[in-house]
């Protein structure tokens, strides 16, 4: 045995002896035990938080691990947790130079290029990440410091040849490479020089969360701060690992990275009907870390099945719901769905399914059909779908920075101070007689369903329903969930190999896992689908048993 072997077997005697790994199964608290447990007991023992690192996939994950610590132990304040962030946020402040979002650059880049338009639909889709395939890949090579011919003739779907790809990355790198002194890096690059570059402060603690989604190129960095931290925490679901898109590695978690395993033993989310059926999906994972785990004693969850998105009973049950597609263009398609059923909804985000300065108009013309006065910035907000104006200075911003702020108006003072065109019998008139500018008759069809099915008050809250992606819920959870089966050629499940049928699998079982209470199926004939209907009629036969 040669010195460099002994060498890395000392390391990773070393890291075993200092590394507890957290399998946590859906909603069985894993969040919770590197919060309550992991974390607020560092901070019991009075270890400085400066001397914490939290490092997650999301600013999400980073976020509510901030702000639990900080509403449990008020003397400290932001600053002292300045080392909760992701893995991008953690090594930037490291490096002078300008780095950019790998997916903001690559937009940029093939805008510039001509490679898409910004007419193109898909620019303002957030799922749409790269906006070119091959640029796409070879992000994915980078992340898995793998030559980018190796991992381009890996994929099952090609959609530009070899040397088009081969071009594409060329470009690109001089792209980044051309400006001089204004030459910048992206993201990945930045994590591929911290390797080399940085040289990380000792920690006393090094909590790393949904550990699953780290790519090759992101756990070299992750063993390089490893080395000077007294104790290390790896927490996440290989069963969840849905980033292998982007060249993401959960073998890191379960078998390369050593360490003391604990399992999360009993999920707190759903009862035996959910579990029962999620375990069905998990079968179809290959290589899973073995974890068994049990569920909760609800007697009230159920899964069922659907054929049209009009059978789903969102009337009839209580609490949130999450409504989700594989991809953004199935998405799309429930968001009309929802519309054309009047319901109301937002998205990950938390954009609302309506324009909300249509949706203040409609009320601001409301209060003045009922005798009431409106505020300065409710008229001139107002104004914008009125068409009855006597005369388009009215509209403008300069007309109404003349106006104190506190300037109410009614339907009198607006035909007499600020040019509203309208005669007395105009006010008792319903707003979709008046808001006939900026308005289309879709949108108001739309508003008029949604005030019949939840009056204006609801409409004032935020929706129990979301329509998004399942990849955009992950670590979210809803009372109830509903799963569109139909993707497109790139994630159809026939289509693809033995390991990326796998990976499908992983994300419908994450999808599946968000729901509390129940699970609603909706089926199509699409030729291009994940086949969730044959795994509802394997639980409906082994649960007739």
């Amino acid at each position: 045995m040669n010195i460099t072997t002994n060498l890395e077997l000392q390391k990773q005697r070393a890291l075993y002896k200092k590394t507890i790994k957290i399998f946590g199964p859906p909603g069985t608290g894993k969040t919770h035990n590197l919060i309550e447990r992991v974390l607020k007991g560092a901070l019991r023992r009075n270890i400085n938080p400066n001397n914490i690192a939290f490092i997650s996939f999301t600013n999400k994950a980073v976020s509510t691990a901030r702000d639990r610590a900080l509403s449990a132990f008020p003397k400290y304040t932001l600053k002292d947790f300045n080392r909760f962030k992701t893995l991008h946020s953690y090594c930037r402040r490291y490096f002078q130079e300008e780095v950019f979002d790998t997916k903001d650059c690559m937009l940029d880049f093939a805008l510039q290029n001509k490679i898409i338009r910004t007419s193109d639909s898909r620019v303002d889709d957030d799922n749409f990440t790269y906006k070119d395939w091959s640029l796409a890949i070879y992000d994915k090579a980078r992340n898995m410091m793998e030559d980018p011919v190796k991992v381009y003739k890996k994929e099952t779907y090609k959609k530009e040849p070899l040397n088009v790809y081969l071009r594409k990355i060329d470009t690109y790198e001089h792209y980044k490479r051309s400006g001089g002194e204004n030459s910048f890096i992206d993201f990945t690059d930045m994590i591929g020089r911290a390797i080399d570059e940085i040289e990380f402060p000792p920690l006393d603690i090094l909590i790393l969360d949904e550990a699953q989604d780290f790519t090759p190129l992101q756990w070299s960095v992750i063993y390089k701060m490893c080395d000077n931290v007294k104790r290390i925490y790896l927490a996440g679901d290989d069963d969840q690992a849905i980033y292998r898109w982007n060249g993401a590695d959960p073998k890191y978690f379960t078998t390369y990275f050593p360490g003391r395993k604990v399992v999360l033993r009993k999920t707190q989310r759903f009862g035996e009907a959910i579990y029962n059926f999620a375990q069905i999906i998990r079968r179809g994972i290959v290589d899973s870390e073995d974890k068994l785990y049990t569920h909760n004693n609800s007697q009230n969850n159920y899964v069922k099945r659907y054929l049209s998105f009009k059978e789903v009973p969102f009337n009839e049950l209580n609490g949130t719901w999450y409504v989700l597609g594989r991809i953004h263009t199935t998405v799309n398609e429930l968001r009309a769905s929802a519309k054309d059923a009047g319901l109301y909804y937002k998205d990950n985000k938390g954009n609302k399914s309506f324009d909300e300065k249509q949706w203040e108009a409609i009320k601001a013309w409301t209060a003045l059909n009922n005798g009431r006065k409106i505020g300065k910035k409710a008229a001139e907000n107002l104004y914008k779908y009125v068409r009855e104006i006597k005369d388009s200075d009215y509209r403008t911003q300069k007309f109404w920075l003349n106006i104190p702020d506190y300037q109410e108006f009614d339907f009198n003072d607006l035909r007499e101070w600020a040019g509203l065109d309208m005669t007395d019998e105009y006010q008792s008139k319903a707003w979709w007689w008046i808001l006939k500018r900026n308005f289309s008759p879709r949108q108001t069809i739309y508003f008029i369903r949604l005030l019949k099915r939840y009056g204006q008050d609801a409409l004032n809250n935020e929706p129990s329903i979301l329509i998004d992606t399942i990849h955009s819920v992950k670590g979210g959870e809803a009372n109830n969930v509903l799963i569109y089966s139909k993707a497109n050629w790139l994630s159809d499940f026939n289509n693809k190999s033995k390991l990326e049928k796998s990976d499908e699998s992983r994300v419908y079982y994450t999808g599946v896992t968000r729901a509390k209470d129940t699970i609603h199926l909706l089926s199509t004939d699409y030729k291009y689908n994940y086949p969730i209907g044959k795994d509802y009629l394997v639980y409906l036969k082994e649960n007739e048993q």
